[in-house]
């Protein structure tokens, strides 16, 4: 997904997939009670919770870094098209695919398995993402916002796709953690 494309079906797939992240949620998490959030699958996994702890903690930590890109236009001779760096376009989607295992800075890892309010917390970030992404369309997602250990600069494309696909990865995340306790529940 991650390729050089107009940026209007960019921005559209990126706000469709982060609708989907939205709903899920509602409809698979929100409902379930402190003891379904808070079980841990196993020792060391992460539980719901757990992983929308993360979640919030990485948004909180990473989203200012775009305020500045968000707010600047569109350079006058762009073409409408967003073109990913050649080493995310390559590195990105890979880092999100639910069988990687990567690890996590310590800063980011939650340390207990309850979080009771975290679940509207996440429900507030995706409001706030929506509207980054509606941002936008109106700026230069070739802007540079982050620097990786001042090596490597992220764009705000890519910072975009960085939140929804990182969403992505931790929501299947949190519904294995689930199916495995409803699992050890119905035996």
């Amino acid at each position: 997904m991650l390729k050089p494309m107009p940026k209007q079906e960019y921005l559209a797939d990126l706000q469709a997939r982060n609708r989907r992240n939205r709903e899920v949620v509602e409809t698979t998490f929100v409902p379930l009670n402190e003891a379904q959030r808070s079980t841990q699958p196993a020792p060391g996994e992460w539980s719901v919770d757990q992983c929308f702890k993360h979640l919030v903690a990485s948004f909180e930590n990473f989203a200012p870094n775009t305020t500045a890109a968000l707010n600047r236009p569109e350079r006058p001779n762009s073409d409408g098209i967003f073109r990913p760096s050649w080493l995310t376009s390559k590195t990105l989607p890979a880092t999100f695919e639910p069988k990687r295992n990567i690890r996590t800075l310590p800063r980011f890892n939650p340390t207990t398995s309850s979080h009771p309010k975290i679940l509207t917390r996440w429900l507030a970030q995706n409001d706030r993402l929506t509207m980054m992404i509606e941002q936008a369309a109106r700026a230069d997602l070739q802007a540079k916002c982050w620097y990786f250990k001042g090596l490597y600069r992220f764009r705000l494309g890519e910072f975009l796709y960085f939140f929804v696909a990182h969403d992505e990865l931790h929501i299947d995340q949190a519904w294995r953690a689930l199916a495995v306790n409803e699992q050890r529940v119905a035996v």
